[in-house]
């Protein structure tokens, strides 16, 4: 008849150990777990603020122009960024940004937007609209006049492109300097101070309008590329891809450089009295051109 009995639920040293022993085994599983996961995180996707991912949106025109709005109320300038998560230099951007040197500095002088640009099919309307004819890659930083709609730092865009290489000192300084109203610094274009150099900023932008839409083709070419390449499991780029992203690079950095030369070829000819004509380069051909 004992055996019958239900045996009380009595508390013993070794139950307590053994308890204790099976807790402590999950805590250490689950520890495990959580640092697995992180390390398949960079540094930059574990301390980047939310606000600094770039994600794709519907509504991105309306975006754009709350965000001069809002610019234009609180006294602001406007700061686009077009990027993309596969972009090493727009994730480098989104770390030194969201550091507390930089975090401050946005606060109180930007109203910030970032603009996921896919695989170098979005993006086109959000520059043409600040009259420029085409992003020159990621990540392309814009700072924007809200009340005029001018990039106030077109002549130094090329710097982003390699936001990763640079120091969170030129960070600082940068967006300190153009967050000021010095309208002697803001104002990097060429006056049209007289009708020569009227004719050759219309040369100058007839020339980058030219360049612009072999270079929006290229992206057509490049992008599904990518896209195949970023997606893949092994990581390993074609010699298709290697090749033609080597040429799409060349040229969207020479595009800019060149500019930039004549810029300074028309200035002097202005200065100097020179009407002599512009030096205007040639590219080879695109393979599939």
């Amino acid at each position: 008849m004992l055996n019958h009995f239900i045996r009380p639920n009595v508390i013993t040293p070794n139950s307590i150990r053994n308890k204790l022993l099976i807790i402590f085994t999950m805590l250490i599983t689950f520890s495990c777990a959580q640092t697995k996961e992180n390390d398949h995180k960079t540094s930059a996707e574990i301390d980047v603020l939310p606000e600094y991912v770039f994600s794709p949106v519907i509504n991105l025109s309306e975006q754009v122009e709350q965000t001069l709005t809002i610019a234009k109320i609180q006294n602001k300038k406007a700061l686009l960024v077009l990027g993309a998560q596969w972009c090493h230099d727009s994730k480098g951007l989104a770390k030194n940004f969201s550091t507390p040197e930089m975090q401050q500095i946005l606060i109180d002088n930007y109203q910030v937007l970032f603009i996921d640009v896919g695989y170098l099919e979005k993006g086109f309307d959000v520059v043409k609209k600040f009259n420029l004819p085409v992003y020159y890659g990621t990540p392309t930083v814009m700072v924007v006049d809200p009340n005029s709609a001018k990039v106030l730092n077109r002549s130094s865009m090329q710097k982003w492109l390699n936001a990763d290489k640079v120091p969170l000192t030129e960070y600082v300084e940068y967006f300190n300097a153009f967050s000021s109203n010095n309208s002697a610094l803001n104002s990097n274009e060429l006056v049209e101070t007289n009708q020569a150099m009227q004719t050759y900023l219309s040369q100058i932008n007839k020339f980058e309008q030219q360049q612009a839409v072999r270079l929006k083709e290229a992206y057509g070419v490049i992008g599904p590329l990518l896209q195949q390449y970023m997606e893949s499991d092994d990581k390993k780029a074609s010699d298709e891809f290697s090749n033609t992203w080597e040429q799409v690079h060349d040229l969207r950095y020479r595009i800019q450089d060149d500019i930039q030369a004549l810029m300074a070829q028309a200035k002097t000819n202005v200065d100097t009295g020179s009407s002599a004509p512009l030096d205007l380069p040639t590219y080879p051909a695109f393979r599939w051109e």
